[in-house]
């Protein structure tokens, strides 16, 4: 299974794809600079690769305070953000 995550213009592609090569080997990871794109082959249809994936990206983007990244999971798209605190009311 493909996996390709869309990193915003201020963000890194070269600081995430190091963080999730630790996490499936840099064998599996493919930048394509010029889209701003990180591309990762999980093997079969793991959905604990998937989570750790997601999990990864899930930090990098608050470490960079990034507010979202795009990501495709074979042919669908979703949208990861940085989580915020909500507000309470008075």
């Amino acid at each position: 299974m493909e996996m390709r995550i869309v990193v915003p213009e201020a963000a890194s592609t070269s600081t995430l794809a190091e963080r999730l090569s630790v996490v499936v080997g840099t064998e599996r990871i493919s930048i394509v600079d010029d889209r701003r794109e990180v591309g990762v082959r999980v093997e079969g249809a793991s959905d604990r690769a998937v989570l750790r994936v997601i999990d990864t990206v899930e930090r990098w983007l608050e470490e960079r305070a990034a507010g979202s990244v795009e990501l495709w999971l074979g042919e669908h798209s979703y949208r990861i953000a940085r989580s915020a605190p909500a507000e309470t009311w008075q």
